[in-house]
């Protein structure tokens, strides 16, 4: 089997590295030769990475991967897309015959995808991709932020901020990037509802993580999670099944 040449264009560091350690691990044939979380250095390596396959998150704010293509004059390489956009999004891609991968991405996604862009070698077409763009921009507040209630009112929060989510009685605590939390008049279980089809996980009765935002599992008798702002919450035993399962360890 030929080796394939592949980058990964996403803004979000640990993104990268989840794909790098999925290809690493599961796909021999595929070798990361760049990774990039500026779209604007991908376009300038373009040439000297030379890559058979782009890995190319949809929503970045420098530029976002359609704009990407568009500033590629001849695109000589196949295409997967990563996003972490929900159900109404899979049938965008299956409409536009686009691959995908939803986040979280798990070790089976991985490998449907590369086995797929292998089976079908075809440059994905401008109509392909335009079909793609109208289909999940219709709905683009809905797929990005979630509206909570607040003291204050209602506020909308981006889905991709947030870190965790801990229960305080009828109540819930929002915790996002840079320290910031908001208290939201929602049970956590009304806020699960919400988000689990959005790449979270409830992995203590207190508390609901955003898989995405994981620094590290800590083993134990439940043991615990640190995300990316080095908070530790504990797992419980009944629910550390379903967390470690997701990365198949």
């Amino acid at each position: 089997m030929s080796e394939i040449r592949a980058i990964v264009i996403d803004d979000e560091q640990h993104c990268i590295d989840t794909v790098q350690w999925l290809i690493d691990k599961y796909v021999p044939n595929v070798k990361i030769v760049s990774v990039f979380t500026s779209p604007t250095k991908a376009l300038e390596s373009l040439n000297e990475s030379n890559p058979d396959l782009v890995f190319l998150d949809i929503e970045m704010p420098e530029m976002s991967g359609f704009e990407f293509l568009k500033r590629v004059p001849e695109k000589n390489f196949e295409i997967i897309f990563t996003t972490a956009y929900d159900e109404f999004a899979i049938k965008a891609f299956k409409a536009s015959a686009v691959d995908y991968l939803l986040k979280p991405i798990g070790k089976q996604d991985i490998l449907s995808a590369v086995e797929k862009v292998e089976k079908n070698k075809s440059n994905i077409l401008p109509e392909q991709i335009e079909i793609l763009y109208r289909a999940l921009n219709k709905n683009s507040i809905l797929k990005e932020r979630i509206a909570v209630p607040t003291q204050e009112g209602i506020r909308f929060i981006k889905i991709k901020d947030i870190l965790y989510c801990i229960s305080d009685s009828n109540y819930t605590f929002i915790h996002l990037e840079n320290s910031k939390k908001f208290l939201v008049s929602k049970t956590l279980k009304e806020i699960e509802r919400i988000l689990s089809e959005n790449g979270f996980l409830r992995i203590h009765h207190s508390h609901m993580i955003n898989i995405q935002r994981i620094d590290r599992y800590i083993k134990g008798d439940g043991g615990y999670v640190v995300m990316d702002d080095n908070k530790s919450l504990s797992v419980s035993r009944s629910r550390k099944e379903a967390l470690l399962a997701i990365f198949d360890n």
